[in-house]
């Protein structure tokens, strides 16, 4: 069954198949440890002065009578170790040490909003980061954010994303902060150009045109067999011809 209102996880997932959409939508949402790490990261760089009141250090193992003590005085908070936040605190120091996100950052006047728009009829919701006057911008952790996490802009979903949120922000740039969240750390800002945000965008048209037209019900992949590339193979030693 079709539901009202999508975000840019569920068109994601519409994207793959209409089946990939319909088990997000009936999967218990348990997040994963690098998603609460995320978090975790999210909420030191952009909002430090609630973290006290989201966040609890807590030192010794999770068994036991301390550790049961310790859950029922923090019930309201996330727990962490020790070592999770000594790692998040070095991430955050390298972040806030990087001049353009530092400048992205004090240009910044909302985090963490959440947004609505509608596209042709489908309502959609979502959350942004970072929103300055003329720019928006998300953080993303990554285990490389140099030349890899620059090609992989190419072909991932991340220029959708980017398109998507500027149908709530119009005239807006949009920028993605790639944060190792490994040794050395390195922080690098990306601001999507006009040829991206373009191919996102119709990405984005596309699958939400398919959406308005699907009917709600289980669909996989083609029940045909798909020939990927052409040509002839030459097999190795025997140099016998197959065509493909």
């Amino acid at each position: 069954m079709k539901k009202d209102r999508l975000s840019y996880s569920a068109l994601s997932n519409f994207a793959k198949s209409p089946n990939h959409l319909l088990a997000y939508w009936q999967d218990v949402f348990e997040p994963t440890t690098a998603m609460l790490f995320g978090k975790m990261v999210h909420c030191m760089i952009l909002e430090p002065e609630v973290f006290a009141n989201e966040y609890s250090i807590y030192e010794g193992t999770r068994r036991g009578k301390v550790w049961e003590e310790f859950k029922g005085i923090n019930e309201t908070k996330n727990i962490v170790t020790t070592k999770e936040y000594n790692h998040a605190l070095k991430i955050f120091n390298k972040a806030k040490d990087n001049p353009i996100f530092k400048d992205l950052l004090m240009r910044t006047t909302e985090t963490e909003k959440h947004i609505d728009w509608d596209c042709d009829g489908v309502k959609y919701h979502g959350y942004v980061d970072m929103i300055g006057d003329n720019f928006i911008a998300d953080i993303k952790t990554t285990t490389d954010g140099g030349e890899k996490f620059a090609r992989d802009l190419k072909y991932n979903n991340y220029k959708m994303q980017g398109a998507m949120y500027l149908e709530a922000f119009k005239d807006k740039d949009y920028y993605i902060i790639a944060v190792e969240k490994g040794n050395p750390y390195n922080v690098q800002v990306y601001k999507l150009g006009t040829e991206l945000l373009t191919q996102g965008y119709n990405t984005y048209r596309y699958f939400n045109k398919k959406y308005i037209e699907w009917n709600g019900e289980p669909e996989s992949y083609s029940n045909e067999i798909i020939t990927v590339g052409g040509g002839t193979f030459q097999e190795a030693g025997e140099h016998k011809e197959f065509q493909l």
